[in-house]
């Protein structure tokens, strides 16, 4: 309440001075009192102390609007502390994850080479056991090709002779076949011409019989022996022909006793070459089994060779796979180098964040004295009245409440200048000429930077300003240039120059920018 008791001073000071002046000429000093007290000025003292106490009202206003805000920055600002542990807690819980997990594959990794390099050293001893049994069959199997291929030089031999063989067998089975036919050919017919010529000398014999008997009856008597000798000639005759026929009959039976000796002949050289071809079949039997034992020590051969086609390819899979975990361990390893050093900037952020944080906090800390200093030094300005003796007006009282006011800007701009200045938001554009706009309160606070932000957006004071909103471009006007106009006009160019603006933004992360009227205090 200093300043209060300065103000109390101030009012005796001039008290004594009006009484020593009274005593002197008390006309002399009610006259600039008189002309000083004037109508206008006091309307215009009355519209600048309802403006004050319009701004103070705002001023309230807008402290209430800024704890709430600060308090819902403070949730915020917990409510990120909060997500910065949890990130950093599930930043470390991944980090551990990962290490656990490159543990794990490096010792599959150790477990996978010592598995190889093992895997390798039988495979290696297996495939110079399989080289060398390999060699050994390599070698038995050339020279068992080699008398193979004499036996098989041999059998080709073999197979051409049996081959004329059995084409000669063939030819000799056919011609003994056609002279069968042909044999039973003859046979046949000579069989039926001895039938026919039996029977037909039998018929012919039974016709001449029968003739010679009519015509011995015809000429029994007559001719008898001329017919006894012409019968004894024809049966001569016929006698004769009978012995030419048992001849040729004798021919045909020996002709036959020939070709049944040499059907035996040729039955010996049917069993003979039967005997021969079992023979050749035997042989040709047991050079199949050993054609076929060749074939199935080939065949093993070759799946020896296949085998060992398989574990080259085997090894070689095997190689690939273990150049693929190097690999994989190598990027592992990158990733764990990334994940460490992303680690370490979120811990720098942190650090820095925490910096921040304290930095922020101390320049709040500040903020706020000085904030709860000037809402005092305002409270003691506004408590302050001038003597009632001395009228609604008087120089002195308005002399130290431009002093105190000074003081409050000067303590206000120190402040402002020991807080970081960051870049000023955009302002939007007043409407000079316009009409009067109260503004509302949004319901609902906007979202904003942190304290020290919102408060440092505000230019720094200037002498003869509040130092809450930029000064305009225009000057006051004058209370001695006002009692020229009109009583109208003169309130409507006070009103116009006294009506407080608020502005908001369209984004709710900025403060409501507001303006307040200029006030110019006169000076003695």
């Amino acid at each position: 309440m200093a300043p209060k008791k300065k103000a109390t001073k101030g009012a005796k000071e001039p008290e004594v001075k009006k009484k020593k002046g009274g005593k002197k000429d008390p006309n002399m000093a009610n006259k600039p009192m008189e002309t000083a007290l004037s109508e206008e000025n006091r309307e215009f003292y009355h519209i600048q102390i309802r403006d004050l106490e319009d701004r103070l009202a705002r001023y309230q206003r807008k402290w209430d609007e800024l704890a709430v805000q600060e308090k819902l920055f403070r949730q915020e600002f917990e409510q990120l502390a909060n997500n910065k542990k949890e990130i950093v807690a599930f930043l470390k819980r991944t980090l551990n994850q990962r290490v656990d997990e490159i543990t794990d594959l490096n010792e599959q990794l150790q477990s996978l080479q010592l598995a190889k390099e093992m895997e390798k050293d039988a495979f290696e001893a297996q495939l110079a056991q399989v080289r060398h049994e390999f060699q050994e069959t390599k070698d038995q199997l050339t020279t068992e090709n080699i008398i193979l291929g004499g036996k098989l030089a041999a059998l080709e031999e073999f197979r051409l002779q049996k081959e004329e063989l059995t084409d000669k067998f063939a030819s000799l089975e056919d011609q003994l076949r056609k002279q069968e036919s042909e044999y039973k050919d003859y046979v046949y017919n000579l069989e039926k011409k001895s039938v026919l010529d039996k029977d037909r000398l039998r018929k012919e014999i039974i016709q001449r019989v029968n003739l010679v008997a009519t015509e011995f009856r015809k000429v029994a008597t007559n001719q008898m022996w001329d017919t006894t000798k012409r019968a004894i000639i024809e049966n001569n005759t016929v006698t004769l022909q009978l012995s030419k026929i048992s001849r040729q009959g004798m021919q045909l039976l020996q002709e036959n006793e020939q070709l049944k000796g040499t059907q035996d002949k040729l039955c010996k050289q049917l069993d003979l070459l039967e005997n021969t071809q079992k023979v050749m079949a035997r042989h040709s039997r047991g050079h199949h089994k050993i054609i076929l034992m060749l074939t199935e020590k080939c065949l093993e051969h070759q799946r020896g060779t296949v085998e060992t086609e398989q574990l080259r390819l085997q090894l070689s899979q095997l190689e690939q796979s273990l150049g693929q975990l190097q690999q994989d361990n190598q990027a592992l390893r990158s990733q764990r180098d990334q994940l460490n050093l992303q680690l370490e900037r979120q811990q720098a952020k942190a650090q820095r964040e925490q910096q921040e944080l304290t930095k922020e906090q101390k320049v709040r800390a500040s903020l706020e004295t000085a904030l709860a200093q000037a809402t005092v030094f305002l409270q003691d300005i506004l408590q302050m009245q001038p003597d009632e003796e001395d009228g609604d007006f008087d120089v002195v009282f308005q002399l130290q409440l431009k002093e105190m006011l000074q003081q409050l800007l000067t303590m206000l701009s120190t402040a402002t200048l020991l807080s970081p200045q960051p870049a000023v938001w955009p302002r939007r554009e007043s409407q000079p000429h316009g009409p009067r706009k109260e503004s509302q309160p949004s319901t609902q606070p906007p979202k904003m930077g942190s304290l020290p932000q919102q408060l440092s957006s505000i230019t720094p004071y200037q002498p003869g300003d509040l130092g809450v909103v930029p000064r305009r471009a225009h000057i006051p006007p004058n209370p001695e240039d006002l009692r020229l106009l009109s009583h109208t006009t003169r309130v409507g160019t006070l009103q116009a120059h006294s009506c407080p603006e608020i502005h908001t933004s369209g984004s709710p992360k900025r403060f409501k920018k507001f303006s307040l009227p200029e006030v110019s205090l006169l000076s003695k």
